[in-house]
């Protein structure tokens, strides 16, 4: 029998019925499972009614945007857990949030959980992405959204707490970037909004901002993880990893030539 607790989990997903059912499944112990699916040309939503306790169809947009507004659809219990379609979940972790979050003793108002990021199936050392706490289990009270890029959830608290990284508990999974294809389309994706960002951002220093980003990820990757002498894995996912960066750095550059030249010929 499903145990009760205060958790929502929330997902926002666009064509992804190849794994939605896989992720879903593993976060069914949550009180409310509720998926928002952005317009999608396969069966997503459909898969997704079959499973989750709420499912809305919203608007397509190109990574989170609208997730501010999404969330205002649904009036979601004490405890918010957000995922994606790459999020998995042992039983054992699950049992672990469902503890803590029906203890009325427990006085934290977020849960860091036991974090594993696999990229092209690579995790641990020669991952330049890394493991550790993944913070997205979080009280609605202290909840704060936003519409940026890999900035989306966050909260306004200092009351953390962290569930202990031992062999016998339990983890949270990312599993990401399947294969190249898939990692360039969705890097494609992202890279463009999150331009649009910076220099919604930076205004004219947008180019300096992406280009100083680009030297601390090549300086992470070099000199303090040194993923990139970590055999063939780490040598070719630390270049994966900088190609972001760089991909960021010329959509600005390219951005602000635009706009310096729309404006040139308007005068």
């Amino acid at each position: 029998m499903q145990l009760k607790n205060n958790v929502t989990v929330l997902i926002e997903v666009y064509n992804e019925a190849h794994r939605i059912e896989e992720c879903l499944k593993c976060f069914t112990w949550a009180e409310e499972l509720v998926v928002f699916v952005k317009e999608s040309t396969d069966n997503t939503l459909e898969i997704a009614k079959r499973i989750a306790t709420h499912v809305y169809s919203v608007p397509y947009v190109q990574a989170s945007e609208n997730v501010v507004s999404n969330f205002a659809l649904h009036d979601s219990k004490e405890w918010c857990f957000y995922i994606t379609a790459s999020s998995r979940m042992d039983a054992d972790l699950a049992a672990e949030i469902q503890k803590l979050t029906t203890d009325d003793t427990f006085e934290f108002d977020v849960i860091g959980l036991p974090y594993y990021m696999y990229v092209m199936g690579v995790t641990g050392k020669a991952s330049p992405w890394g493991n550790g706490y993944k913070f997205v289990l979080i009280k609605k009270k202290v909840l704060r959204l936003s519409t940026v890029l890999h900035k989306e959830v966050s909260w306004d608290s200092n009351n953390i707490y962290k569930i202990p990284r031992v062999a016998a508990s339990g983890k949270f999974f990312h599993y990401t970037h399947s294969n190249p294809d898939d990692f360039f389309i969705r890097h494609m994706r992202y890279v463009k909004n999150e331009a649009d960002h910076y220099i919604e951002t930076y205004g004219k220093k947008a180019f300096r901002a992406a280009l100083i980003i680009l030297f601390r990820m090549i300086g992470s990757v070099v000199i303090k993880k040194r993923t990139i002498f970590r055999g063939k894995n780490g040598f070719v996912l630390s270049i994966a990893y900088i190609s972001y960066f760089i991909m960021l750095l010329i959509y600005v550059w390219y951005n602000l030539r635009q706009t310096k030249e729309e404006n040139y010929e308007k005068k």
